[in-house]
């Protein structure tokens, strides 16, 4: 944990930098620019993003719910249908069902389903582990700073049993890969095996990382002689957009009405049991407040009361929390889908070398960590017909998924103009065109001249596509925590600028159709975001455990501990007293596996800001 000297160091580090940051506004345009986006909303994500290529063809679900009546109560209302809204409703509603009780879920999309960063992010499952394994251990202590980095890794495993547990594992290509980092630059390159060795010593590992020099790296893996050397271990690779909409689509059928379960033992009471789901995309929430012990969410096609209201937009979480502001920015990266080369056939590499699907890269070529490339390959297409995998969606091609030209094309000047920025209709012209030929700086064999060159700052249309060798450009929004760690649980009054709602009056009821579900936590609203450009191997389990806190399952908010291990203030997450932990269930402790650090309190929401992702640059 952070000492009492520490902390007052990074005081004065943050002021320092907040002073240099306010001269700098007076002879730089673009710093007076980033500041002002920063201090402001990010607004509702745009009615007209570029196309992802993981969002062809567009699901059945694509546009659910855009049209008819809105509910006018639920029990828990969602804003957003990305990985994180969808672990959340999948959590609540299986537990619910599975428990014999009764909840109505709702889920609130501003555009198409899954059309937000889930949609658009490279497809990989690979978290970052050793290269900042020492800056955890110094911030965090060893047993927090282990915990984080097991709470990465099980994001692997806990994807795969999702994806088989749904009938996902054909259609979202949710596979193990060969995960490696390349290294084309000396100095760095001698700092990530030191930096392995360090956690290798202290991470218990299934196999030891597999390190290659120079040219065992160019041989094994086809990469140019620029290389330095590479890194590789185990990790894994999937279809996101396929992934989360194939869960929705499970989700309306088995809740889109009146479900009693057949298996469980009938309730208490002669009520029946309610469980239901809804999704309305192309319906953005405009505003929230409270009123009678109740929220109200208010949208274009009218207004919904709810008890409970889960913020999971990421990018654009401070536009509804303003004092997300300055904690959670977004960013605009930028995606590329690219041929396989032609001299890769169907059944090259079988080895698991490059041009496999069973391969990944994050590629650094300089000499920082916040200058990388990452690469995932999707799957090969079929041999025969009948060999052809279960799914509903065309083949895949093997195309190559390429991301990353964030500080590559011309450095940090691209830095300042896409942080803030959360307009996905467009993207960065430097960065497009950087990544339309960045494959030949690391493999031999893609000519430069033949990729394209990505001219504007705009919507990619037929004339460009056709005429280049990459098949799709589009961009998304990124949600960077200030401090590096994502932000899960309960929204505190000061950060919402909601006062939370007073216990409703004690009332009569007048019958209702159906029963509202009074078992959950007290109302409130819950926040899961932040995870800065690394969402596969956060959001799912955030997005989990912040169901588990809904559901008044959070042992942690029910004991008194010290703020700076990460708990809740008095009041805040406290559960009802006839819940807590199921002992079937080990995933509801959730002080076992989820880390402390990731909750929001008062106290660290008032101890960061913009000068923590500053210093996280100099």
């Amino acid at each position: 944990m952070t000492s009492p000297t520490e902390a007052l160091l990074r005081r004065l580090r943050n002021a320092l930098i907040s002073t240099f940051l306010r001269l700098l506004t007076l002879f730089s345009s673009r710093i007076w620019s980033l500041l002002r986006r920063l201090r402001s909303s990010p607004g509702l994500p745009v009615p007209n993003p570029t196309e992802s290529y993981w969002q062809t063809p567009r699901a059945p679900i694509a546009s659910h719910g855009e049209q008819g009546e809105l509910s006018e109560y639920a029990d828990v209302v969602i804003i957003g249908s990305g990985i994180t809204g969808t672990a959340v409703a999948r959590t609540l509603l299986d537990w619910e069902r599975d428990h014999g009780r009764s909840t109505r879920v709702l889920m609130l999309e501003a555009r198409e389903a899954c059309s937000g960063a889930t949609g658009r992010n490279g497809g990989h499952i690979t978290p970052i582990l050793y290269a900042q394994y020492p800056s955890l251990l110094r911030s965090y202590g060893s047993a927090l700073a282990k915990q984080i980095i097991r709470f990465r890794l099980s994001h692997l495993p806990t994807l795969l049993s999702v994806a088989s547990a749904e009938g996902l594992l054909a259609s979202s290509q949710a596979r193990q890969v060969d995960a490696w980092d390349v290294f084309l630059n000396e100095q760095l390159w001698r700092d990530a095996t030191q930096m392995l060795a360090v956690y290798e010593r202290e991470i218990d590992q299934d196999e030891p990382w597999k390190i290659l020099h120079g040219l065992d790296a160019t041989t094994h893996l086809g990469l140019t002689d620029t290389t330095k050397g590479c890194l590789g271990t185990k990790a894994g690779a999937i279809h996101p957009y396929r992934f989360v909409t194939g869960i929705l689509q499970r989700l309306l059928r088995e809740y889109s009405s009146l479900c009693v379960s057949l298996f469980l033992p009938p309730p208490p009471t002669n009520t029946l049991l309610f469980c239901r789901f809804t999704l309305h995309t192309h319906t953005p929430c405009t505003s929230i407040s409270t009123h009678q012990g109740l929220y109200t969410v208010s949208t274009p096609r009218g207004r919904i009361t709810t008890r409970h209201v889960v913020h999971a937009t990421n990018g654009w979480v401070s536009h509804l929390l303003p004092g997300m502001r300055g904690r959670i920015v977004p960013a605009r990266g930028i995606m590329t889908a690219q041929p396989r080369p032609p001299e890769a056939s169907a059944d090259a590499n079988t080895d698991g070398t490059t041009w496999n699907p069973h391969c990944a890269f994050v590629f650094f070529p300089g000499d920082t960590w916040n200058e990388d490339d990452y690469l995932t390959q999707q799957a090969l297409p079929p041999q025969s017909s009948s060999s052809s995998p279960s799914s509903s969606y065309p083949p895949p091609q093997g195309e190559l998924m390429l991301g990353g030209g964030f500080s590559s094309a011309h450095g940090y000047t691209n830095v300042l103009e896409e942080i803030g920025n959360a307009n996905d209709a467009g993207w960065n012209a430097d960065t497009g065109a950087y990544l339309s030929t960045a494959l030949g700086r690391y493999f031999p064999g893609f000519d430069a001249q033949t990729q394209a060159e990505t001219k504007e700052d705009t919507v990619p249309n037929e004339k460009q596509a056709s005429a280049s060798a990459v098949k799709s450009l589009w961009s998304g929004i990124l949600g960077i925590s200030v401090d590096g760690q994502p932000w899960v649980g309960r929204v505190p009054p000061q950060v919402s600028g909601r006062p939370s709602p007073p216990p409703p009056p004690i009332l009569t009821p007048a019958p209702e159709p159906e029963p509202r579900a009074s078992h959950l936590a007290p109302p409130g609203e819950w926040l899961s975001a932040g995870y800065s450009g690394e969402g596969m191997v956060h959001a799912w389990l955030s997005g989990k455990a912040l169901a588990y806190m809904v559901l008044g399952l959070d042992v942690a908010a029910l004991s008194s501990s010290s703020p700076s291990a990460g708990s809740e203030p008095a009041g805040m997450g406290v559960a009802h007293t006839d819940t807590g932990t199921d002992p079937s269930d080990p995933d509801t402790d959730l002080a076992k596996w989820f880390p402390s650090i990731y909750r929001i309190t008062p106290s660290r929401w008032a101890s960061t800001g913009i000068e923590d992702l500053v210093a996280a640059f100099i």
